[in-house]
């Protein structure tokens, strides 16, 4: 008997008993599905964290001025300044380091048209728009020279934009009042915030921001609220080659222990690299899915179960078949291949229908994650190594399942299966 014939014969045993087959693979129909539409969540969630780091900046280190230390009876207090970040970028002490973004962060009252509203007000230099993603609306960032002598202008967010002057066309060239003080609107961003920013301690929507020189928020704005050991929030640091971020990093630690004095004291200042940060939400979101998984091998485990059942069920039905066919000259190995290709088939086909309950799950599971993050970009991916996977798996449990029934129903005895009632 050929394999072709096998699986016509397999194929037929299974449409004539169609309610008996259904539950049979329904074990293995949720367990496929199960891992299909985990795994395309978990694919899913991992490309989103990629893209929402690479936001933040492929190849950044972000710097707080915070006590590196756990221990409650050290006496060190926060330093980070922006002479840090000139130094930073001298020739030959951190050569790692490609540029260096400055930004002071605090609230303000800003004011157009008679309107006061609350917004976030960033001091920072040139440098900062270019780190990640930028997008400029409309007008102009503000120029080195324009931060270097305090020049009164903003860019503001286009949320600002939409708050003062009912939307980003006509925004340029607008006078604001920023605490008091008077500034012109030479810009208007348009980029979107971070959903992990808050990782790396970057919080407030870009959208409601007003940027101005770094100068100009410290001299004029932000005067008492810094010190000379604190007058920056966060200093971000381009390295040149992603690749060196070890290498930069313990460049950085050096430099900044050199210019603050320290010897055997923990550092006065903290580094936090988003690359490690995406590692271990990546590895969360992969032991989440593995977790999810196992419940569906669980159900797989249970479904092979059921497969094994039935075969023994149908090898006790059909033993005169088997002892007429025996008698007529099948062999032992036609039998088993037999009674093994039926246990394939009926696992092929609930696997099948499984991976289109995977899809259905993932759907679903998109629905449910937009719902939660309302960002259109966070949805479920089904991948074609889950799919193969996944039929893979339940090929693999129809022919576990259904070795020994084939087994059994090889090694019947032809003289005592024909005189079977």
């Amino acid at each position: 008997m050929t394999l072709i014939e096998s699986f016509r014969i397999a194929w037929g045993a299974m449409l004539t008993h169609k309610l008996r087959a259904l539950l049979t693979m329904l074990g293995i129909i949720i367990g496929v599905g199960a891992v299909v539409g985990m795994l395309a969540i978990g694919e899913g969630y991992a490309r989103w964290i990629d893209a929402e780091f690479e936001k933040m900046g492929v190849g950044t280190l972000y710097i707080t001025p915070r006590v590196d230390s756990q221990d409650e009876h050290e006496n060190l207090a926060p330093r980070l300044t922006a002479s840090d970040a000139a130094v930073l970028t001298q020739p030959g002490r951190a050569p790692a380091v490609e540029f260096v973004a400055i930004e002071l962060s605090r609230n303000g009252t800003v004011s157009a048209r008679g309107e006061r509203f609350i917004f976030g007000l960033k001091g920072v230099n040139p440098y900062y728009f270019l780190i990640g993603d930028q997008e400029l609306g409309d007008g102009r960032y503000f120029t080195a020279e324009e931060e270097r002598s305090g020049a009164r202008v903003a860019v503001i967010g286009h949320t600002v934009a939409e708050t003062l002057f009912g939307g980003i066309e006509g925004a340029v060239g607008q006078r604001i009042s920023v605490n008091g003080v008077p500034f012109e609107v030479v810009g208007v961003s348009v980029t979107r915030r971070s959903n992990v920013a808050g990782a790396v301690g970057r919080f407030g929507d870009p959208g409601e921001q007003v940027f101005m020189p770094y100068r100009t928020a410290r001299e004029r704005l932000f005067r008492n609220a810094v010190t000379p050991q604190v007058d920056v929030s966060t200093l971000t640091v381009k390295v040149r080659d992603p690749q060196q971020m070890d290498e930069a990093i313990r460049q950085v630690t050096q430099v900044l222990r050199e210019e603050h004095r320290l010897t055997y004291q923990s550092n006065d200042f903290r580094i936090t690299n988003p690359s490690q940060l995406a590692s271990q939400f990546r590895a969360i979101t992969v032991g989440f899915s593995a977790f999810l998984g196992t419940i569906g091998g669980i159900s797989l485990l249970v479904g092979g179960i059921g497969i094994m059942n039935i075969m023994l069920v149908s090898v006790a039905q059909r033993t005169k078949e088997i002892g007429l066919r025996k008698a007529v000259g099948a062999r032992r190995r036609d039998i088993m291949l037999q009674f093994l290709i039926e246990a394939l088939v009926l696992c092929l086909v609930g696997g099948l229908l499984g991976v289109a309950l995977g899809y259905l799950l993932s759907f679903v599971g998109t629905i449910v994650l937009y719902n939660l993050s309302q960002d259109p970009t966070l949805k479920a991916s089904v991948s074609l190594f889950s799919i193969i996977l996944a039929t893979s798996i339940s090929a693999g449990v129809g022919i576990f399942f259904g070795l020994f029934p084939a087994i059994r129903a090889s090694r019947l005895d032809p003289i005592r299966a024909l005189r079977n009632e």
